[in-house]
């Protein structure tokens, strides 16, 4: 394919491909029927292998069938002298990869409102059982106006549907590593907690400037079986504690320790997407417009909620659901799932009362304390002496709860270490 080749009458690729280290070609192009830049995406030269077409056209299906503004929008398919191409949304911007590279470890609203859109884009996946299964740096793009781009289909599958199941009759591990799923690496039943842990990774990059895990494909895999998923705490003491508790559950070993739905995710990463500062050459004045629709959009009722109250007045039984929910995995066990539960809670109320709030104190207190549960002592003090110091300034040095809380870290700080301890059951266990 060369420069100014006309495809089906209407669209003319650019002067050169872009770089893309898959088996297709795409370019540039113009549709001069509508008059706008477009994606070509086409089969390779002598790419002529039956299954990669098959995999080729699917790729193009699911895309269009994941109906979602994060995704492209798929504007044709065709063929042109034997290869299959599809006509894509051109999307603007850099991809995460380019932009870590660029900027290093982005501010935490941004890797919160990032992170928020990609689970936007799962939430609707889920719906459909579609698994991406590729989820990382290099696949999600970052547009001028802030909005996010998921992009590359061609690893998806839809599960329970033998149209969109498998890819070859040999696959067993396709995908990248590093941020593939043990259960995919292993050829093992996914679901949509796979993409989640991809989201975790790339999380854990945006917030570090690094992967989740580096080494040789071996050291890898290990990594990820036999040690506790990382933090990007250790790596960066400045991430909320909501925030490292989720990248960490995102990346654990078995799905059934992730977060449940990409719509709980996205609950604990929407607070936190707030204050987001410039990014120097990336971001434009198209943000205004994209950001005034997406508002009222924001505000449209969901239609399980026909007549919705106002929003002082929904926001209560939630939360108090929340808190309710907090306390039962607490009582069942699950301690870190419980302080992670109170975070999310004391940050959904913050938003509404502010972080003086007492109640939003309690909830953090509550959640300090659940790291007690886990052996985690010192970060727990950690933690409380951060709670200590907010109130000191709110309600000065001889408050109650002020002494109260004085009272606690000193009698944790006094300790043996033989009753640190009590209830953990492993050097990184949820339980």
């Amino acid at each position: 394919m060369v420069s100014g080749t006309v495809l089906k009458g209407r669209y003319q690729l650019r002067r050169f491909p872009l770089p893309h280290r898959g088996l297709a070609e795409v370019w540039p192009a113009d549709d001069t029927l509508l008059e706008r830049s477009v994606i070509v995406k086409l089969i390779g030269a002598g790419k002529t292998d039956l299954d990669l077409i098959r995999r080729f056209r699917r790729e193009t299906l699911l895309t269009a069938r994941l109906d979602h503004p994060g995704v492209p929008a798929v504007y044709d398919l065709g063929e042109h002298e034997g290869r299959p191409y599809v006509v894509l949304e051109r999307i603007a911007g850099l991809n995460l990869a380019d932009l870590i590279a660029e900027q290093g470890p982005l501010p935490i609203g941004w890797v919160a409102a990032i992170g928020a859109q990609i689970s936007s884009v799962l939430m609707a996946a889920q719906r459909i059982n579609l698994v991406h299964r590729d989820i990382k740096p290099s696949n999600v793009m970052l547009a001028p106006s802030s909005a996010v781009k998921v992009l590359d289909f061609g690893l998806a599958v839809v599960y329970d549907d033998d149209r969109y199941s498998r890819i070859t009759r040999t696959e067993h591990s396709l995908g990248t590593k590093g941020y593939m799923a043990p259960e995919q690496t292993f050829g093992e039943r996914v679901d949509h907690r796979t993409d989640l842990y991809g989201l975790g990774g790339t999380l854990f990059d945006l917030l570090t400037g690094q992967p989740p895990f580096v080494g040789a494909t071996t050291t890898i895999d290990r990594q990820q079986i036999e040690d506790p998923p990382p933090r990007p705490a250790h790596l960066r003491p400045d991430v909320p504690a909501t925030l490292d508790d989720l990248v960490q559950a995102l990346l654990a070993t078995r799905p059934e320790d992730r977060p449940a739905s990409a719509a709980e995710v996205y609950t604990a990463l929407a607070p936190l997407s707030r204050d987001l500062p410039p990014i120097p050459g990336l971001l434009d004045d198209t943000a205004e417009a994209v950001q005034a629709y997406a508002a009222i959009v924001g505000r449209v009722p969901q239609q399980t909620r026909p007549t919705p109250a106002p929003a002082a007045e929904r926001v209560r039984p939630d939360r108090e659901q929340g808190e309710k929910h907090a306390e039962r995995l607490h009582a069942a066990g699950e301690f870190r799932a419980a302080a992670r539960q109170w975070r999310q809670v004391a940050d959904q109320r913050a938003l509404q009362y502010g972080d003086d709030d007492l109640k939003v104190f309690d909830l953090r207190r509550q959640a300090a304390r659940a790291h007690l549960s886990l052996g985690e002592r010192d970060r727990a003090l950690r933690q409380l002496n951060v709670l200590l110091r907010d109130r000191i300034r709110v309600d000065g040095p001889e408050h109650a709860t002020v002494q109260s809380l004085r009272q606690e870290i000193a009698r944790l700080s006094a300790e043996p270490p033989s009753q640190r301890h009590p209830h953990r059951r492993g050097p990184d266990s949820d339980h």
